[in-house]
């Protein structure tokens, strides 16, 4: 595991796979393209293509447009949850770079004559772009019956999807490594750059964090150096920032991080509801899907300047040794801080936390007596709380974390830090 963990994390790595899809391919005359997997009934996807047909234009690059179903089957683990989730997470994509915005999903008639046109067309993001705007503004004026062909494509589509190791729409190939949706389209453009795509004809049109003038994107978060001092300090100055979390999921750690710093930097309490990950609750999770989250977290992590370096996999006894003791840190109120150390075990010091002595560590280094921890949890189950916070959890209509929540306002996923970050600044003001 620990060399497998090397390699994802090498330059080696990265230079192999710019050797092979990109060098070679120069080498012989041939034209490197990156794959772009849409779904018409993904709100994710509609926005990806309204980005993609701006990026597009200045770049010396062939875009392979591929139109699947959706997800993988197993995949999305609370399908009538997610469907309504994405509409609102695509808005707020929508809000921010100033993309059409959806209302409702559409209909399975109106979704087959989208398909069925995509066949009459040129296979170009322009050409896709306005395929997803008449589906999802319901401009069709005459309606096309599904057909075998268009079916077909589909499944061939999903199976190539499969085959190259992903399992998501709104999803990007290029040279080996995948870009999921529109706030990964930062790495992409990297990517590009770093290939030498960039048509000199045109304007640069970049997302790096380093342009004064961004296009795409404003500026993204960069989690400041977190101070160890009052992580836990109560505050009553408005509402408490709510972190749901699993210490064996990265994105978890990514957005407790930028959660930590944002509470000190507007002095607002910050509560933990750790949960337990998914495979704890009888959930498969596919390989192809762990491993891009990885991946992709490790890039995350280097964009925002958080530690990452490695992963020491807390599942099962590291989860529970981890779990039982932390109601006794959270009544000392240590709970942010003994989550914090507990993360940074598995992702930065790479500790085995399913070694009971190495949470006995970390009680120590805390200050914590590891003694009167035994005693608390005899009495206090850790189960129980943990059955609570995935019950608040779902309450708030999310299946999986990381959560954040503020007042009457939760997000999904540490790409959501900056719309926090918003709602905590307006109720500041307006205090």
């Amino acid at each position: 595991m620990r060399l497998k963990i090397k390699w994802l994390h090498s330059h080696f790595r990265t230079n192999i796979l710019a050797f092979r899809y990109v060098t070679l391919k120069r080498f012989f005359g041939k034209k490197t393209h990156a794959e772009i997997y849409l779904s018409l009934n993904d709100p994710h996807s509609f926005m990806l293509v309204q980005m993609l047909s701006r990026l597009a234009k200045n770049y010396r690059i062939d875009f392979k447009l591929l139109f699947i179903w959706g997800a993988l089957p197993g995949v999305t683990i609370s399908p009538k949850l997610y469907r309504q989730w994405a509409i609102k997470d695509a808005n707020l994509i929508a809000e921010k770079y100033k993309l059409i915005t959806i209302t409702e999903a559409p209909s399975l008639k109106v979704l087959t004559t989208g398909q069925q046109s995509w066949q009459f067309l040129v296979n170009n993001i322009a050409n896709a772009e306005q395929v997803f705007i008449k589906t999802w503004g319901n401009q069709f004026t005459e309606h096309y019956q599904t057909s075998t062909p268009t079916i077909n494509y589909q499944v061939r589509n999903q199976e190539r999807l499969r085959s190259k190791g992903h399992y998501a729409p709104a999803s990007i190939l290029l040279a080996g490594d995948w870009y999921v949706g529109v706030d990964r389209l930062h790495h992409f453009e990297q990517a590009l750059l770093k290939f030498s795509f960039l048509d000199s004809k045109n304007a640069l049109f970049r997302l790096s964090k380093d342009e004064k003038n961004d296009v795409v994107a404003d500026k993204y978060f960069s989690a400041q150096d977190v101070s160890h001092e009052n992580l836990n300090k109560k505050t009553n100055k408005g509402e408490p920032l709510v972190s749901y979390l699993s210490l064996r999921s990265p994105y978890s750690y990514l957005g407790f991080v930028q959660a930590i710093s944002l509470a000190q930097r507007y002095d607002v309490e910050l509560i933990v509801k750790p949960v337990l990950p998914l495979l704890m609750r009888g959930v498969l999770i596919p390989k192809s899907k762990q491993k891009y989250i990885y991946l992709d977290a490790v890039r995350e992590a280097k964009r925002l300047g958080i530690e990452l370096t490695c992963f020491v996999d807390p599942l099962g006894d590291g989860i529970i040794n981890v779990y039982r003791f932390f109601s006794w840190a959270e009544t000392q109120g240590k709970a942010v801080e003994y989550m914090l150390a507990c993360f940074r075990a598995v992702y930065v010091d790479g500790i085995d936390l399913s070694k009971i002595k190495n949470v006995q560590i970390i009680f120590e280094n805390l200050a914590l007596d590891m003694n009167e921890a035994y005693s608390y949890q005899l009495k206090h189950d850790w189960q129980q709380w943990a059955d609570v916070n995935q019950i608040s959890l779902s309450e708030l209509n999310f299946w999986g974390v990381p959560c954040f929540s503020y007042g009457d306002f939760s997000f999904w996923g540490q790409d959501r830090i900056p719309a926090i970050e918003k709602e905590i600044k307006l109720f500041k003001s307006c205090s």
